[in-house]
């Protein structure tokens, strides 16, 4: 019975109590090491919610608050929007928290609640960090500045980016299940389209509610075009036919995001319709996406870096071709610093999407874009991939 009830409690709160503590405990480590006293963190629900990140790290998914502040020490507090206000402790994930008095219920009013707090933390003349520069709302930003005039303020969203990279064991579970939503979503694609009279819309639509129904929190994106390879070949995206029927020799080309409690992965599944004669220009590029794929995911160790996979990459494409752009990884998560994640050492516990794209040099007709890819986690071995689908060409 007690072991029912602790299942039911994870259940319920979504990650453990170790986990919280673990996450605030390496936040504030990387805050001692930037000299900043205190993080002020936002988002909003741009990106299908995946811009709700930084909020969802710190607080979970149990609470819906606009702005958090999170001290080197102390309590965490946070102000929200919501009715039924006042000071007072509230539940969230087992994370000490409290919301402030006096909750802003309009935009211009959210400078004047966050300079309170400040004030009672008493750091005026604190260094304090943004989390992030990219959804801080300005007129807030130049409200903070005029009314705490001698607190220095900087760019922090690198903090809790550096924190979320690396995802630890009850992360990854929910990793993996976003991961079982992306394959639901590939099986209604290919049961759609087998389907007499299917049309691109209906494919759309399979997919979007396929990973619903598994348990997909957000569906991201779902890009689903179909084409002869004719078309593909020569167009970056040719022009969609959502109300046309699947035709014989259609290729089904896609790339999808789900979603699960706010972790993502992205996946490409390859469909041809039909043909099983495809031409050399599809099968020799097909291939060599392959290659690349099954190259990084053997390069994908703990010690490595991305640049490093990165320009293999390039050099095995090089190898049959001229092309003048070739890339493979992709962060999972959204990215405040490109250029860092890209020169970045790769650790256990990352999660990277591996979905070749490949560019023709100038002057040169053939196909730009993806052809296959899923979602991987790095191991002290080889990573572990969240789809059981196998990166192959699925004739329907």
């Amino acid at each position: 019975m007690k072991e029912a009830d602790e299942k039911e409690e994870k259940k319920v709160l979504g990650f453990s109590q170790a986990e919280w503590q673990r996450r605030h405990q390496k936040i504030r480590e990387l805050m001692q090491l930037r000299d900043i006293d205190c993080l002020i963190i936002t988002g909003h629900e741009g990106r299908n919610g995946a811009w709700l990140c930084n909020l969802r790290y710190s607080c979970g998914m149990g609470v819906r608050v606009n702005y958090i502040l999170l001290p080197l020490e102390g309590e965490i507090l946070g102000l929200s929007d919501m009715p039924g206000g006042g000071e007072g402790p509230i539940p969230v994930q087992m994370v000490p928290f409290r919301k402030g008095k006096g909750e802003a219920k309009r935009v211009r009013d959210w400078a004047s609640g966050i300079v309170t707090r400040i004030k009672e933390l008493g750091m005026e003349k604190a260094n304090i960090g943004i989390v992030d520069m990219r959804v801080m709302p300005a007129g807030v930003y130049i409200e903070l500045l005029k009314d705490l005039p001698q607190a220095n303020f900087m760019p922090a969203g690198d903090v809790l980016l550096e924190a979320r990279r690396v995802t630890s064991a009850e992360e990854q579970e929910y990793v993996r299940k976003a991961g079982e939503c992306a394959d639901k979503g590939a099986e209604a694609m290919i049961e759609a389209a087998s389907r007499p009279g299917a049309t691109l819309k209906d494919i759309r639509l399979a997919c979007r509610v396929a990973m619903l129904e598994a348990g997909a929190t957000w569906v991201n994106f779902a890009i689903i075009n179909i084409a002869s390879w004719s078309e593909i070949e020569s167009s970056i995206m040719p022009p969609s036919r959502p109300d046309n029927k699947v035709q014989k020799g259609d290729l089904i080309l896609n790339e999808i995001e789900p979603g699960y409690e706010g972790y993502y992965v992205q996946a490409c599944y390859p469909i041809s319709v039909g043909g099983t004669n495809l031409p050399h220009s599809f099968t020799d590029l097909f291939k060599l996406h392959k290659d690349i794929y099954n190259m990084a995911n053997e390069e994908l160790r703990p010690g490595a870096k991305v640049i490093e996979i990165e320009r293999k990459a390039f050099k095995l494409a090089s190898s049959r071709g001229d092309f003048s752009r070739v890339w493979t990884l992709e962060a999972a998560e959204v990215e405040e610093d490109l250029n860092k994640a890209t020169y970045a050492e790769i650790k256990a516990g990352m999660c990277f999407v591996n979905h070749p794209w490949t560019e023709p040099a100038a002057g040169i007709p053939g196909h730009r874009g993806h052809f296959l890819g899923n979602t991987v986690i790095v191991t002290e071995g080889k990573p572990m991939v969240t789809s059981r689908m196998p990166i192959e060409l699925r004739v329907i």
